[in-house]
């Protein structure tokens, strides 16, 4: 039985940024020169407002000079800043500790406040694949302690800053590699260590500017419309294709969309973005000589301002750096169209013709 999705992708052509995106003029707001330590790449930062103060957790990965795969090492660093732009880094990574041992690795992390307390999602990659966990900020320093961490392959773990009719809602995203295009998927706990009760949250049918795969972005936002989240999507086209300083015939290109959910049932879509807000157009976002990747707009961090109007987006590009671009509610809700998921269940069959009529409507 064939896969819609796989057998019949849909070319997405020519994307721009939204008009109702303003970038921050002095992006990248950091880079590896920003680093204690020594790294090359900085980017995919978790970013939250905790306590008067904003934390990041940006990914940092280590190469040599002609970025040998694998990396030398990848970890996730840690500061603070009190506007949110100028950030001071730890002078050690972050340490998650479990079991009497520090996770290797540990990346691609998100900062969510619940219950007045600081969590990092993340995923880690060792030798038996890339796990996700979830880990608690022990308060001083860069020590978080695992509270679960999971089986393989799931990476863009976001736990919901909420509980959600009495149960911990987390957002997933399953590497299913031989079963191509990725969804956004959630699942339930009582108590943070164990999780099920998981379903389909949004597809990629869903999205008109994805026809490979999506990715929770930052955790989600309680407004006085819904839940939003903002999310990265992704296309391919090997018509694009190109090498790229990390990465062979790469013919992908990520954006950045929004969607929002009911307050009461935020399983529920009742609104997305058919257009991208972000898509990579400036010098800093396609410079050659130092993005990993080309195309790639990767957002893991965002806040509402003390205006309650204002919401900022934290962004990586090119894998390489760590950026900021604003916008405020009123404007995002003017680009936002009613919307609900073209398959109202997670299990309906792979028919051509089903495929077909969702290629039409969206």
């Amino acid at each position: 039985m064939k896969n819609p999705f796989k057998d019949h992708p849909q070319k997405i052509g020519n994307l721009t940024s939204s008009p109702i995106m303003r970038r921050y003029a002095g992006n990248p707001i950091l880079t590896a020169k920003d680093l204690p330590y020594e790294g090359t790449l900085v980017f995919n930062a978790g970013v939250a407002k905790f306590r008067g103060k904003y934390f990041i957790a940006p990914r940092v990965d280590l190469f040599d000079e002609k970025f040998s795969r694998p990396a030398i090492n990848i970890t996730t660093a840690f500061g603070c800043s009190d506007d949110g732009i100028h950030f001071t880094l730890e002078k050690e990574p972050i340490k998650v500790h479990f079991h009497g041992e520090i996770l290797p690795w540990v990346c691609d992390a998100r900062l969510t406040v619940l219950e007045d307390e600081l969590y990092l999602s993340f995923c880690f990659e060792n030798q038996h694949s890339e796990r996700p966990g979830i880990a608690r900020w022990r308060g001083t320093g860069t020590d978080f302690d695992a509270v679960c961490i999971d089986l393989p392959q799931q990476r863009n773990m976001i736990l919901w800053p909420e509980k959600v009719n009495g149960y911990y809602m987390r957002l997933e995203r399953p590497m299913v590699m031989y079963n191509d295009p990725f969804h956004i998927w959630y699942t339930k706990s009582p108590d943070l260590k164990f999780w099920g009760d998981g379903d389909l949250l949004l597809g990629v049918e869903d999205v008109p500017f994805a026809n490979l795969k999506l990715g929770g972005g930052a955790p989600p936002i309680k407004t006085d419309r819904g839940w939003l989240l903002i999310f990265h999507a992704v296309d391919s086209d090997p018509d694009r294709m190109e090498d790229t300083m990390g990465v062979k015939d790469w013919c992908r290109r990520y954006t950045c969309g929004a969607a929002l959910f009911d307050l009461e049932d935020p399983t529920k879509l009742i609104a997305i973005t058919k257009q991208p807000l972000l898509v990579a157009e400036t010098d800093y976002e396609l410079d050659p000589a130092q993005s990993f990747v080309s195309n790639t707009i990767f957002p893991c961090g965002a806040v509402i301002m003390e205006d309650g109007k204002t919401l900022r987006i934290y962004y990586g590009s090119g894998d390489y750096s760590t950026n900021l671009a604003e916008t405020t509610l009123d404007e995002l809700w003017s680009v936002m169209t009613p919307a609900s998921r073209l398959a109202e269940r997670a299990t309906v069959p792979f028919r051509i013709e089903e495929w077909k009529h969702y290629s039409q409507i969206i």
